[in-house]
């Protein structure tokens, strides 16, 4: 789906494709080596024109097909790429390119790249939601609805809280986001099993080169089969979808036409069924909670890598392979789609006074009643009034007459926001605080 050209903008943005897409991976596979031949150049352990040669690599037109067909010949996961290469250089550059190197040391860097442009555009994305959302909470900061609990009618909020409930969850996830940065962005460069040994003497002066041209952390130790980084990733990036597929799934209940307090405008020409054209049907929301739901499964298998054998183990680590670029695809379309899902927001203030008029307020009716009758006596004289006002089709106050007083039949209209509006302030506040600190980009 990530490739159709028919469903694919469901499943992946231009964005994503820029880092996944074949071409973009085995480019960033040659910028790694030229990386490395440069380190090496600097240390003095390859010819300084080799590396300027293996350097010019990047502004050659790659043979995508020749090394498909290299590899497949070759049964080897990076041999085809490093025959072709060594078809582009001249015999003075062609020994040194992937030199001493194996193919962790790239791949696993190269995806190090990967999970650092993701996490450049998830940092976006998220911040642009967040902003959105906490312009929504101050709008709609005294905005009355119902609260729902077990997807009933509840006491009242203003609509305002809830958005900032949202709001508040994406700061969080920010928060995870910039707390495993340092963590995440490591250069891998091990050798055969990680102690560097056809370097000898020269293998950690080198790494520290090569991670410091990358613009990476260097690692303490090598870690070929300690793979939590991109399990620490992938959860971050995982539960970041599951908020916003929070924020959908709301969407998605109450856009029914039966409730229609919050809605998704639909483009102009969009066609919400063929056989029924009254419906609108809620596209985006559902698409986001179906992408998360694929983030949450691409995060649990990524998890599957950590249980690694020994220095190399391709049953776990070659799974990376297909599970994260899946994974950052998800993550990174279900932001585009709720960026596009709160600009479009409709919220309908007269939908949400009706349905709050269903139910009239008991929790600060109870709360008048309890200072009188007590807690529990008054819970209980509710419960039998609204069982009542149910059964015989009266209203709250008929069924209250000669039980309730004067000033609490008179607080059955009023609409109580409790703290409310001030958490939606808290939150507000807060947000801006962090932001003004805050990087702008992610790295």
């Amino acid at each position: 789906m990530i490739d159709s050209r028919i469903f694919g903008h469901l499943w992946s943005t231009p964005e994503s494709h820029s880092i996944f897409d074949e071409d973009a991976r085995v480019r960033r596979w040659v910028d790694v080596l030229i990386a490395l031949a440069q380190s090496q150049a600097e240390i003095g352990l390859i010819p300084t024109k080799a590396a300027e040669e293996i350097a010019e690599l990047a502004q050659c037109d790659l043979p995508i097909e020749s090394i498909a067909e290299a590899t497949r010949t070759t049964g080897h996961s990076t041999l085809g790429l490093i025959q072709v290469l060594q078809g582009l250089l001249s015999p003075v550059a062609a020994p040194f390119v992937y030199y001493g190197a194996t193919v962790q040391d790239i791949t696993d860097t190269s995806q190090v790249l990967e999970l650092a442009a993701t996490g450049a555009l998830l940092w976006r994305d998220l911040r642009i939601i967040e902003d959105r959302l906490l312009g929504l909470a101050v709008t709609h900061r005294t905005t009355p609805m119902a609260g729902r609990t077990h997807g009933q009618l509840g006491s009242p909020i203003p609509l305002g809280f809830k958005m900032a409930s949202w709001a508040d969850q994406i700061g969080r996830d920010l928060s995870r986001l910039d707390d495993g940065r340092e963590r995440w962005l490591t250069g891998q460069f091990g050798g055969a099993v990680g102690t560097l040994g056809f370097f000898g003497g020269e293998g950690l002066p080198l790494r520290q080169a090569f991670c410091r041209r990358l613009g990476l952390a260097e690692p303490a130790i090598s870690w070929l089969s300690a793979r939590d980084r991109f399990s620490d990733f992938a959860s971050a990036a995982a539960i970041a979808a599951s908020t916003l597929a929070r924020i959908a799934n709301e969407v998605y209940g109450l856009q029914r036409r039966e409730i229609g307090e919050l809605g998704e405008r639909p483009a102009a020409r969009t066609v919400g069924s063929i056989t029924m054209p009254h419906k609108r049907n809620p596209e985006n929301s559902e698409q986001i909670v179906t992408l998360a739901q694929l983030a949450r499964a691409q995060s649990a298998l990524l998890t599957d890598a950590l249980v690694h054998e020994h220095e190399r183990d391709g049953r776990a680590w070659k799974l990376e392979w297909s599970v994260f670029p899946t994974l950052c695809h998800s993550v990174l379309t279900a932001a585009s789609l709720t960026k596009a899902l709160l600009d479009g927001l409709e919220v309908d203030p007269r939908a949400m006074a009706r349905n709050l008029a269903l139910v009239p307020a008991s929790e600060h009716l109870l709360s008048l009643m309890s200072e009188r009758l007590g807690k529990h006596v008054a819970q209980q004289t509710l419960q039998q009034a609204y069982r009542r006002a149910a059964e015989d089709r009266l209203s709250l106050a008929e069924a209250l007459e000669g039980v309730a007083t004067s000033d609490e039949l008179e607080a059955i209209a009023n609409v109580d926001l409790g703290s409310g509006p001030e958490m939606v302030d808290r939150v507000v506040a807060a947000a801006r605080m962090r932001r003004q600190s805050e990087p702008e980009d992610w790295r």
